[in-house]
């Protein structure tokens, strides 16, 4: 547990299923709670799965069907659509139009950055806080 490094410097942590959002969202509260009463640095380890190779040439071979399938059930994005239903927060009619309204908002994202030319080096920190 990566989270378990801090521990001789007397840094708390703890681990956190990534792949719940709701789980994530309430350790993060906690940390940045713990942090913000001057208590000093937090670890929080978020532990997610990667459904795809580490790179384009990477097919990932070493997965079994079955293991990618018991992940595609934690999906956290499904996670979050089913509690919206279950909660009536809104219709399915709803988060479809939203997940088209995203979709379309990506496309045109990524062909005005395909279109457009580099930023110039002198820009690239521009509006950067460091």
């Amino acid at each position: 547990d990566l989270f378990k490094r801090g521990e001789p410097f007397g840094i708390p942590g703890t681990i956190v299923d990534g792949m719940n959002v709701f789980k994530v969202r309430e350790e993060a509260f906690k940390a940045g709670k713990y942090v913000r009463e001057g208590n000093g640095p937090y670890i929080l380890e978020v532990q997610t799965y990667r459904y795809r190779g580490h790179s384009m040439s990477d097919p990932a071979k070493y997965r079994t069907k079955e293991e990618l399938a018991s992940y595609k059930t934690k999906d956290s994005i499904q996670l979050v659509y089913d509690e919206i239903l279950k909660k009536k927060i809104t219709s399915k009619k709803e988060l479809e139009k939203i997940n088209t309204n995203v979709i379309q908002e990506i496309k045109e994202a990524a062909e005005f950055a395909l279109e457009n030319p580099f930023p110039k080096v002198h820009d690239l920190y521009t509006d950067v806080y460091i």
